[in-house]
C-alpha cells in the first residue's frame, strides 16, 4: 500500500483489492484513510448489485461498440474520461449522457496524482478536464473523480472535498488496458463472472476489444443471475448515509420504491422537496401555471408551518402534495418508531390546517429501511424515491445552467425527477423550469403529478 514517503509524513498510495471469490474483497487493507473523505468503492453487502465503471482516454472503435451494448441492455454506467474524449468524440461522449450514463473526471493529464500535493496543480487537473468537457459538448461534468492507476496521498482525497469531488476506486479489475496484450474471450468472461460479489465497483477500460467482445454476455448473465446495474450517485448516498440498506430486507424493500414507470414513456414527474420557501415556492408555481404543468410538492412540516400561503396556493392550483416527514428526518439517524411518527405529525397537520391527505412519501435523503417502507405502505401512502440519472442536484445551488444539463441530458420517459423549492441560499431552479419544461413540451413529453404516473 505504502509505495514511498513525502515530507512531513505524507505518503503516496496505489490502490488495490484482494479477491475473494464472489465475497466482497478486502480493499486497500481495510484501512479507514479512503471513508474519511467518503470515497467509492464497495456497495451494500447485502444486495445483488453491481456498479459498472470504466476509465476512456479515448475512442478506438470500441467504446462506441460499448456504448451501444450499454444502451440495447438498458444498463448506465460511469465514465471516467480524459480530455480527448471531449475534443474528439464529443458526440459520443452526448449519446452516452443521453443515454443515462455519468460522465466522470479522470484528470487532464493522467499524472500520478500521489506527487500531486499543491491544490492548484490539483485544479488544473481537475477543472482542466471540466472545461474541456463542457466546451466541446456542452455536458456539466459528474462531480466523481478517479486517480489515474489509483494512484493518490491523503492530499488527493481532502483536495478532491474542496473541488466538491467524490472519489472512486474499485473493487474489482484485471488487466485489460493493454491493447497489444489482450486476454482471451473465454479467459476474460470467467475472470470477471468468478469474481461477481455484492456491491461491486467494477473498473473496465472500454477501449479493450476483449470487453467490447463480452460486454453483452457479462450483462445478460448477471442479470440472470439476479443482479441489477447502479449508478453512482446510489452508490454516493448509500455511502455517505453510512449504508441505508443495512440488511437484505431493506434491499429487497428497494424495489418497491417508486422511481420510474417505463410503462408510461411519454409522461413526466417533476417533484420538488424541502419547502413551502417564501419566495422560491412562488417563483416555481409562477413558472408551473405559464405552461399549464401539474407537479408534486414533498414539503416539511415545520415550513408548511411557518410559511402556509405558498403551500395553500400550490393546494389550489391543483398541484399534489406529498409527506416529507414534519422534521426532515434521516432515516439512518433515528429509529423506525420514531420516524414514523414524525410521518404522522405531518400528515396530522396537513389533514387539520390545510385540507389535503398525502398519498405519497418521500424520505429526505432518499433512505431506504424496510421497517419503515413498511410503516408508510400501512399507512395508505406509496414510498417514492427519483430516477438516480436525473438527480438535478439543485440543493447545492449550482448555476441554472448545471440543473439544466443535469435534466436535459439524462431524463427519460417515465421518470420522476427531483428538484428542491425550499434551498439556503440563491436557488437556480425557477430559471431553469424555464428552459426546462419548454424543452421537454418539445421533446413530446407531458408532465402529471408522481399518483398520477403511478396510477393505472
Amino acid at each position: 500500500m505504502l509505495i514511498s514517503a513525502k515530507g512531513g509524513g505524507s505518503g503516496e498510495y496505489a490502490w488495490f483489492f484482494k479477491p475473494a471469490g464472489h465475497e466482497q474483497p478486502l480493499c486497500f487493507d481495510g484501512d479507514a484513510l479512503p471513508d474519511e473523505y467518503g470515497a467509492l468503492y464497495l456497495g451494500s453487502k447485502d444486495e445483488k448489485v453491481i456498479y459498472l465503471t470504466f476509465d476512456a482516454g479515448y475512442d478506438n472503435g470500441n467504446v462506441t461498440k460499448i456504448a451501444d451494448i450499454l444502451c440495447e441492455n438498458d444498463v448506465n454506467a460511469a465514465f471516467f474520461i480524459l480530455p480527448e474524449m471531449a475534443r474528439s468524440h464529443g458526440e459520443l461522449l452526448i449519446k452516452l449522457a443521453n443515454g443515462g450514463n455519468l460522465i466522470c473526471n479522470h484528470s487532464s493529464t493522467h499524472r500520478n496524482m500521489a506527487k500531486v500535493t499543491d491544490k492548484a496543480l490539483f485544479e488544473q487537473e481537475i477543472y482542466g478536464c471540466e472545461r474541456e468537457l463542457y466546451e466541446h459538448t456542452g455536458l456539466v461534468m459528474s462531480k466523481y473523480f478517479r486517480p489515474p492507476e489509483g494512484a493518490f496521498c491523503k492530499e488527493t482525497l481532502q483536495f478532491c472535498r474542496e473541488c466538491g469531488y467524490t472519489p472512486v476506486f474499485w473493487s474489482f479489475a484485471y488487466a485489460d488496458w493493454d491493447n497489444s496484450a489482450q486476454k482471451d474471450e473465454e479467459w476474460a468472461f470467467e475472470k470477471i463472472m468468478s469474481n461477481i460479489h455484492n456491491g461491486e465497483v467494477m473498473l473496465l477500460h472500454p477501449t479493450s476489444e476483449t470487453n467490447a467482445a463480452i460486454l453483452d454476455r457479462v450483462i445478460k448473465e448477471l442479470k440472470a443471475q439476479g443482479y441489477r446495474f447502479g449508478t453512482l450517485d446510489e452508490l454516493n448516498f448509500y455511502v455517505k448515509t453510512g449504508g441505508a440498506l443495512s440488511s437484505a430486507e431493506d434491499a429487497a424493500a428497494y424495489g418497491t420504491a417508486l422511481a420510474c414507470n417505463p410503462e408510461k414513456p411519454e409522461c413526466i414527474a417533476l417533484t420538488f422537496d424541502d419547502g413551502p420557501h417564501p419566495r422560491y415556492t412562488d417563483e416555481i408555481l409562477d413558472v408551473l401555471r405559464k405552461y399549464d404543468v401539474k407537479a408534486t410538492f414533498f414539503v416539511i412540516g415545520k415550513n408548511a408551518e411557518l410559511y402556509p400561503e405558498p403551500l395553500k396556493r400550490a393546494i389550489s392550483e391543483g398541484h399534489e402534495i406529498g409527506n416529507h416527514t414534519y422534521s426532515h428526518l434521516y432515516i439512518a439517524r433515528t429509529g423506525a418508531a420514531e420516524y414514523l411518527a414524525d410521518v404522522d405529525k405531518l400528515q396530522n397537520l396537513l389533514e387539520t390546517q390545510f385540507g389535503v391527505s398525502p398519498v405519497a412519501f418521500r424520505p429526505p435523503g432518499g433512505g431506504k429501511s424496510a421497517a419503515v417502507m413498511r410503516g408508510v405502505e400501512e399507512r395508505g401512502m406509496s414510498y417514492v424515491l427519483w430516477a438516480w440519472r436525473t438527480d438535478a442536484r439543485d440543493w447545492e445551488m449550482p448555476k441554472a445552467e448545471t440543473v439544466i444539463n443535469r435534466v436535459l441530458s439524462t431524463v427519460k420517459g417515465g421518470d420522476v425527477v427531483l428538484l428542491h423549492d425550499y434551498v439556503a441560499g440563491e436557488s437556480p431552479t425557477p430559471r431553469a423550469l424555464e428552459v426546462i419544461i419548454p424543452a421537454l413540451l418539445e421533446r413530446g413529453y407531458s408532465f402529471v403529478t408522481v399518483s398520477e404516473l403511478f396510477s393505472e
